[in-house]
Order: structure tokens, then sequence, then C-alpha cells
């Protein structure tokens, strides 16, 4: 006789998962589902296979160091004062020569 399946409360109150997280899961094709009398519902061995890959994210997180704080804000220097450019000599328009 196969095992019962369970909904999609039953299986966020044994997990102790958000019912939004679990349904995000199954979006992402994370974790199977099917729809039944209009409710999700979620087969045991699913159930165990979220409850062992769970297990080992705490004992994960707990050997970690703590995350390095985040950087300060350096102070941005002050660019560098423009340089000024020589003003141009005045054009001279040449001159024309005169028949005298």
């Amino acid at each position: 006789m196969p095992l019962p399946m369970k909904t999609l409360k039953e299986v966020s109150a044994e997990l102790g998962i958000p019912e939004a997280e679990i349904r995000t899961m199954m979006q992402l094709q994370k974790i199977r589902g099917v729809m039944r009398r209009g409710q999700l519902m979620f087969a045991p061995d699913e159930i165990a296979r979220i409850k062992r890959q769970r297990k080992t994210l705490p004992e994960s997180a707990r050997d970690a160091p703590p995350p390095p704080p985040p950087p300060k804000p350096s102070i941005p220097k002050a660019p560098p004062p423009p340089t000024r450019v020589p003003p141009r000599p005045p054009r001279t328009l040449p001159t024309r020569p005169t028949d005298l």
C-alpha cells in the first residue's frame, strides 16, 4: 500500500518552511508536487529529500566563520585641478599687396 501524499499545509508544518517558499521551490523545479482535488500534494519521498538536503545546511553554516564586515566607504580623492590651456595667439589676416 503506498504512503499517503501530504498537502502543502502539512508539509509546511512538518518542515517548518513557509508555504510560499515551498511553492517557489516547486516553481523553480527543485521539488516535485502535483495538484489533487484542488490542493498541492507532495509525495513522502519528496518530503524526505527536502529534509535530507536541509539537514546539512545548518551544520555547515554553524562551522563557517562569520562573514567579514562590509568595507568602509572611502572618501573620494579630490580631482586634480584642470590644466590651463594657454590662450591662442590672435589670428592675423593676411594683408593684400596694394598696387601703387
